[in-house]
């Protein structure tokens, strides 16, 4: 086989080698952002409830304030 040839087909293995190790990679990619996605929703919606919590209590304390006796 010719040097030329040779280094030619090495190229082309080579080329579609990266192909499907990228292509690989990006599924890969994917799967873990849906996974990261959904544990950053919880954390969230518990986020949520905390400082609705929070809001209903201090608005309960102001209200306490407003209409206490002097």
């Amino acid at each position: 086989m010719d040097g030329g040839v040779a280094a030619v087909l090495a190229a082309i293995v080579t080329a579609i080698g990266a192909i499907i190790i990228a292509i690989m990679q990006f599924r890969s990619m994917r799967e873990e952002n849906r996974t990261d996605h959904g544990i950053v929703a919880a954390r969230l919606d518990h986020v949520i409830d905390i400082v609705s919590g929070t809001s209903t209590k201090l608005t309960s304390h102001l209200d306490w304030h407003l209409t206490k006796e002097s």
